[in-house]
């Protein structure tokens, strides 16, 4: 793991973004990451069985600078599927 970032344990559904919400924080910033395109019950048992491979997608899109204005990196289930 990449000590620059830490994920915090847990997951929110967000209903209004329609999204799966991973808090983490990078050089000191709370920072988010939304996971959609499931339902609530399919993008929970992402986040169960892909813990992970979703930390390695948080500290790659970081690299890449692929944070929005808002703190936020979005993915896609399938990204995470397919990772």
């Amino acid at each position: 793991m990449n000590q620059a970032i830490q994920v915090l344990d847990g997951c929110t559904y967000i209903h209004s973004n329609k999204a799966l919400k991973v808090d983490f924080t990078s050089a000191g910033q709370m920072l988010a990451c939304y996971i959609h395109g499931l339902d609530k019950e399919g993008l929970t048992t992402l986040y169960n069985t892909k813990q992970f491979e979703i930390e390695e997608l948080i500290e790659e899109k970081l690299v890449q600078d692929k944070i929005n204005l808002d703190g936020e990196i979005w993915l896609t289930a399938q990204e995470v599927y397919v990772y």
